[in-house]
């Protein structure tokens, strides 16, 4: 029984890594960098749950009771701001600055698996405590909800690691989180206060058919921006590149050598003069 409730836990992840692994169609990610993003975000489920617990003792918010406004703003601050903020520390300081993120896509691919490793981590909770029922809902709402939030952060994100400025860079950075919290927090907030207006019922499967819709756009349309979509475009891509990086570490080089030149004293005419007259000697 457990073995089975652990496998409905686990297919929806799966299944959504599959869809956007393939989506990737022209520079896919590496295995490894793709995991570790997933097992960090699963970690990140513990500090996101230390954050929501003391928020909540401190501002005494719960998600079963309150007038509409305050259910919104909890869910808003105390869910959706809380949980995204560590998915984007995890893509930031982890995947963000590595080698392997060198396409708009990659904003997608990583962003979505740190989504779907907090995800997965916390289907395992619920899904454990509450059974297949829990399991089935949450394939079809909630993993697929934080996918969506991650394909939100994930596409800015793609444009951020492009931009011309570092101003530009944090603006998309920040418009991405702001977008992946703003949209998990209205899905939380129907979520708990269906008891108050049962009509946002109606509201889930549309929250979930607009979640699909963008999955397919937004991954076509960064895919179609890959410099690796044709052959030529690649080779001159992978050149640059090269280029880039011999740059680099020859103005890294050229900086110690400096230092190490600056750190000479020079002669003084005296010590010139002593040194000739020794050789003279």
């Amino acid at each position: 029984m457990i073995l089975t409730l652990v496998i409905v836990a686990l297919a929806p992840g799966a299944a959504l890594f599959l869809f956007f692994y393939a989506r990737d169609r022209y520079n896919r990610e590496p295995l490894f960098p793709l995991v570790v993003t997933f097992l960090l975000g699963a970690a990140s489920l513990l500090p996101a749950v230390a954050c929501s617990l003391g928020l909540e003792r401190l501002t005494g918010w719960t998600s079963g009771a309150g007038h509409l406004l305050y259910l919104f703003l909890g869910a808003l601050v105390v869910v959706g701001l809380v949980e995204e903020f560590w998915k984007f520390v995890v893509v930031r300081l982890y995947s963000y600055n590595r080698r392997e993120f060198d396409e708009p896509y990659d904003g997608i691919m990583y962003s979505v698996m740190a989504s779907l490793g907090f995800a997965t981590a916390e289907n395992l909770l619920y899904v454990l405590s509450s059974g297949v029922g829990t399991g089935i809902l949450r394939a079809l709402l909630a993993v697929p909800g934080h996918a969506f939030y991650g394909v939100l952060m994930g596409y800015f994100l793609g444009s951020a690691k492009f931009a011309v400025s570092r101003r530009r860079a944090a603006a998309l950075q920040l418009a991405g989180l702001g977008l992946a919290v703003l949209a998990h927090g209205v899905y939380d907030f129907m979520v708990f206060a269906l008891d108050e207006r049962p009509l946002l019922l109606l509201m889930l499967p549309v929250f979930a058919v607009l979640s699909w819709v963008i999955f397919f756009r937004a991954t076509r349309e960064r895919a179609q921006q890959s410099p690796y979509r044709h052959p030529r475009l690649a080779a001159l891509h992978r050149t640059m590149a090269q280029e880039a990086a011999d740059t680099e570490g020859r103005s890294q080089g050229a900086g110690v050598g400096r230092e190490q030149t600056e750190g000479k004293v020079p002669e003084s005419r005296e010590q010139r003069a002593d040194g000739g007259q020794g050789g003279q000697r």
